[in-house]
């Protein structure tokens, strides 16, 4: 069928803007995906096409040390530099893209670090520091997360406050001819799995409603990397994977036999490799564990690498409170709380999928808040000892006075104050009360924790089996990384995997026994050599076909929204939106964001224009804390667009 003309991104002399949330030493999925988007873009253009990278500078210092712990950046445009020298060294020597790395421009935007939600939120209107004469197509990574908060610009004074539908110039849609919006990340259901208990249902729904207002407001076609995310724009949506992988991950097979036996004394053949939380499917893996020692008689091995916050329960799970490594003796080299661990601490971070979206299924949150109640045993009861002890010996009194018996709870609890009082006689460690119905286990799986490690360095590792029980990602990287390098992947049957079936090397399971059985196949067969033809689909190559073919909008789809009058609504949706950003100007925005001065001078790329209006517009912000009122106004926001989704 025949596309319009502003939708078509074959066409090599278009210039390109690519906006992401999230941006290298940050080895996430929204970081390194995009960069090599724009790399691929930059490597397809003509000269005359201009490719530009807008990437998030956090301002705080101690917010850049959470965020990228293992590099240091000095603060405002040094610390640009030094971050943007970085970028470019990673994409000329990991990605091997060297002509690329020096061409393509790089435009920084600032952003604020909530570690609450492990996120970078901009401070500004970003489309307002775009102000290049080259502007024609724009890729919003995540453009629900980039424009949830309409956030004021220097381009409000222009804009009269009586006018309504002459605003239609406002926003993405208005300054670019195309653009393309690429959803990463199940918003909703991580606020439905994390969100305060109570409210998680009233918050996903409001979160959806707000990212359907501005997704619809701001992109003219809307790619959703997998059936797993909620409808957003049925009109103008779709489905396809867009990302593809470095090319260092497509294993050359001339080299295989030479470099395998790396390492092969310590290796696994079996491993994971992500952010190790438990919504990255451990529980699941645990029961696999139990259901293979079930059948087989023991357990699998397994080497995990990654960091994260829920390492150390994790850890507790595989091996138990003991310590203990199959039915061998005690393992020093495996013990915890503690004592001495064989973990190695890589200096590099993992590259793993979309580090946003991260959920427990509702039964394992529940299930971990019930567990917790038991780690909190000795301090509840050292704190209350006092009061207790009052009360049963006002009981004891009672009890001599009136000849009566003592009753069997007041000497059940006096028993277990008399043993939280003599319990470093006992060396007794209440930190060592498992806090899973895993850490009671008597024999400890074999396991061991790595440490973050880039995936590609296990590219000829003895590792042949990937196992990846995750069902909280969008599209999984990593998944996606292991098949390109020759492995097999066993993962579950989920909407979030289906672009993988297609690959002999990948077994997908639908309850614990399937994954038990392909566990054992995979263990005594060797993975299918990829062919030419599959091998293409993981080359960013094929990713950046499948993007232009995804990006396209029909004439006549463009007939039928605008004769059905969707266009119209939402550039109305649009205006809403922006208009809600006027009310936080000023010294509402000082209080509500609570970060430093914020000076976009310092965000401009040379040749740009309109220094007049930007010398009249600075934030002056400062303090400590969170977005609350923005969340709070984008809450309202949400409400009425309610009322707008049709």
């Amino acid at each position: 069928m025949e596309t319009t003309a502003d939708s078509d991104l074959s066409d090599t002399s278009r210039s390109i803007h690519i906006v992401t949330t999230a941006t290298l030493p940050w080895l996430t999925g929204t970081a390194v995906n995009p960069l090599l988007r724009s790399l691929y873009f930059q490597k397809s253009r003509t000269e005359s096409a201009k490719v530009t990278l807008v990437i998030p500078w956090v301002v705080k210092n101690n917010e850049r040390k959470e965020v990228y712990p293992n590099h240091i950046f000095s603060d405002g445009k040094a610390g640009m530099k030094e971050q943007e020298a970085h970028v470019r060294k990673w994409a000329a020597e990991t990605a091997g893209m060297v002509p690329e790395s020096k061409t393509l421009r790089i435009q920084f935007y600032p952003a604020t670090y909530q570690n609450k939600l492990g996120s970078i939120l901009t401070l500004v209107d970003i489309c307002s520091l775009i102000t290049t004469p080259d502007v024609d197509v724009c890729i919003l990574e995540e453009p629900e997360h980039l424009t949830w908060f309409p956030m004021p610009s220097y381009s409000d004074n222009l804009i009269k406050p009586d006018d309504f539908m002459p605003i239609s110039d406002i926003g993405w849609m208005a300054k670019f001819t195309h653009v393309v919006g690429i959803i990463h990340t199940n918003y909703p259901e991580y606020c439905r799995s994390y969100g305060v208990r109570g409210s998680r249902r009233l918050t996903a729904k409001t979160l959806q409603a707000l990212s359907k207002l501005v997704c619809r407001s701001y992109c003219n076609k809307i790619i959703k990397l997998s059936a797993t995310l909620p409808v957003m724009a049925d009109y103008k949506e779709c489905i396809c994977n867009t990302h593809g992988v470095r090319s260092d991950f497509l294993r050359d097979q001339k080299d295989t036999n030479e470099k395998s036996v790396m390492n092969s004394d310590t290796e696994t053949k079996i491993y994971f490799i992500g952010k190790i939380i438990w919504a990255k499917g451990f529980n699941f893996l645990l029961q696999c564990e139990e259901k293979y020692y079930e059948e087989v008689g023991e357990y699998f091995p397994i080497d995990i690498y990654g960091g994260g916050p829920d390492v150390e329960s994790i850890k507790r799970s595989f091996f138990g409170v003991r310590g203990k490594l199959g039915h061998n003796e005690p393992d020093s080299s495996l013990t915890i709380d503690g004592r001495s661990s064989s973990i190695d601490e890589g200096d590099q971070p993992s590259e793993e999928g979309s580090n946003k979206g991260n959920t427990l299924p509702e039964d394992q949150d529940e299930q971990h808040q019930k567990d917790d109640t038991l780690s909190h045993l000795s301090e509840t009861m050292i704190k209350a000892m006092p009061f207790l002890k009052d009360y049963i010996e006002k009981e004891e009194d009672n009890a001599v006075s009136s000849q009566e018996k003592l009753s069997t709870s007041i000497k059940t609890l006096k028993d277990s104050l008399d043993l939280v009082k003599n319990y470093p006689k006992l060396n007794f460690q209440f930190e060592n009360i498992p806090k899973t119905r895993y850490e009671w286990r008597k024999t400890a799986i074999p396991a061991n924790f790595k440490g973050p490690r880039d995936h590609a360095a296990l590219k000829f590792s003895q590792h042949k089996i990937f196992v990846n029980p995750s069902i909280t990602e969008v599209l999984c990287t990593t998944s996606n990384e292991a098949l390109a390098m020759g492995k097999f992947v066993i993962l579950p049957k989920h909407p979030s995997n289906e672009f993988f079936y297609q690959f002999p090397n990948c077994l997908a399971y639908k309850d614990l026994k399937e994954f038990v059985s392909h566990v054992k196949f995979a263990l005594t067969h060797e993975p299918t050599p990829l062919t030419n033809e599959l091998s293409h689909h993981f080359t960013w190559e094929a990713a950046m076909d499948r993007l232009i073919d995804a990006s396209v909008i029909t004439k006549e789809d463009q007939k039928i929204l605008e004769e059905s009058g969707r266009l119209q609504r939402d550039k109305r949706k649009a205006w809403i939106h922006k208009e809600s950003g006027r009310m936080i100007k000023g010294d509402v925005l000082q209080n509500v964001m609570k970060c430093p001065s914020v000076d976009l001078k310092e965000y401009e790329l040379e040749y740009e224009g309109l220094e007049k209006e930007r010398e009249s517009y600075m934030l002056n912000l400062a303090g400590d804390g969170g977005p609350k009122s923005l969340m709070f106004l984008s809450f309202m926001i949400a409400i009425v667009s309610y009322f707008l989704q049709r």
